[in-house]
């Protein structure tokens, strides 16, 4: 079924894409149910990133549906050591770890 959506080479092209940027610290491509796709982390960490963001946009959704503020499509997380972005697509979940 994902084979139809987007391909590994295009998965791998983002993830490259993202990496050669200065300050990234990973990159996570999940399905839209949040599964991991493909990251350049470890499969644990992937896994367990990708867990606590998709239980964070089922919160954010929460939010924008009970504001009548349309759709969520970006989260963005600044702490005190660094910075999560969160890129919702129709069939795919990005996430920026810089």
């Amino acid at each position: 079924m994902l084979k139809s959506l987007i391909n590994r080479a295009e998965v791998k092209a983002i993830i490259r894409r993202f990496e050669e940027r200065e300050g990234i610290r990973g990159v996570i491509i999940c399905d839209s149910s949040g599964l991991p796709i493909d990251s350049n982390l470890e499969i644990e960490l992937s896994e367990s990133v990708a867990a606590y963001v998709t239980s964070l946009i089922g919160k954010g959704r929460q939010v924008v549906d009970a504001l009548k503020e349309g759709e969520l499509n970006f989260i963005r997380l600044e702490t005190s050591k660094g910075e999560t972005m969160v890129a919702l697509e129709e069939n795919l979940i990005l996430i920026i770890l810089k």
